[in-house]
């Protein structure tokens, strides 16, 4: 009688160098996957500030056009009001990490933001109808004017402001540009073709959006 023998396989287990090939890919992949995720996390976040941004500025338009009423009053006008200014001037005048939408109350209606110590319920004097805070690290890092096509002014200095401001029945916006928030008249108003609202990440490297608004009322986004 014969025995069937039958030979004992053994598998061969995981060596050190490929082990440590192993955890070396794995590093590779989750570092690239980790940056690339903190990359899209920053360029979503700015995107949304943008659209915000241009939505409000839609926003106060719409109100003008739709002679949305403010405190039972429909003849006035929308607008909001932007600064690069790191620290506020006063209460509710707006910062580089938030932007006003104001209703404009004066009699004569003088196209740009008059504000005060109230929000909510705007009255000759004190304007702001809400105050739009920058809840994520994004800022707005600088704002140019256009007159014709030409730049007038690169970046606004730390103590200007812009104004955006629509008056029914145009869609057209006003622009109001003041060197200083204080100022109690605009320095540029009339001819100004277009404006840019740059935003910037806090994030290295830096990522930034341009908000457009022309004259003609039109409203855009673009990096």
């Amino acid at each position: 009688m014969f025995k069937n023998f039958h030979k004992i396989k053994y598998n061969k287990g995981v060596t050190l160098v490929e082990l440590l090939v192993v955890i070396f890919i794995f590093v590779i992949i989750s570092g690239i996957t980790i940056f690339d995720y903190g990359k899209f996390r920053s360029s979503l976040s700015i995107q949304n500030l943008a659209d915000d941004i241009a939505l409000s500025v839609r926003k106060a338009q719409g109100y003008a056009i739709g002679v949305h009423s403010t405190d039972s009053v429909f003849d006035v006008g929308y607008g909001v009001h932007f600064t690069v200014n790191p620290l506020p001037v006063g209460t509710y005048s707006g910062t580089n990490k938030a932007f006003i939408l104001f209703a404009d109350m004066d009699v004569v209606q003088n196209k740009m933001y008059d504000y005060n110590t109230v929000c909510g319920a705007p009255t000759t004097g004190s304007e702001c109808l809400e105050v739009l805070n920058i809840a994520s690290t994004d800022k707005i890092l600088g704002i140019k004017y256009y007159v014709g096509g030409y730049l007038v002014d690169k970046t606004l200095p730390a103590t200007g402001t812009l104004d955006i401001v629509f008056k029914r029945p145009n869609p057209e916006p006003v622009f109001c540009y003041k060197s200083a928030v204080t100022n109690t008249s605009c320095d540029a108003m009339e001819g100004i073709s277009y404006i840019q609202i740059i935003l910037a990440t806090s994030e290295i490297p830096v990522t930034t959006k341009t908000v457009t608004i022309s004259n003609n009322g039109q409203i855009s986004v673009s990096n």
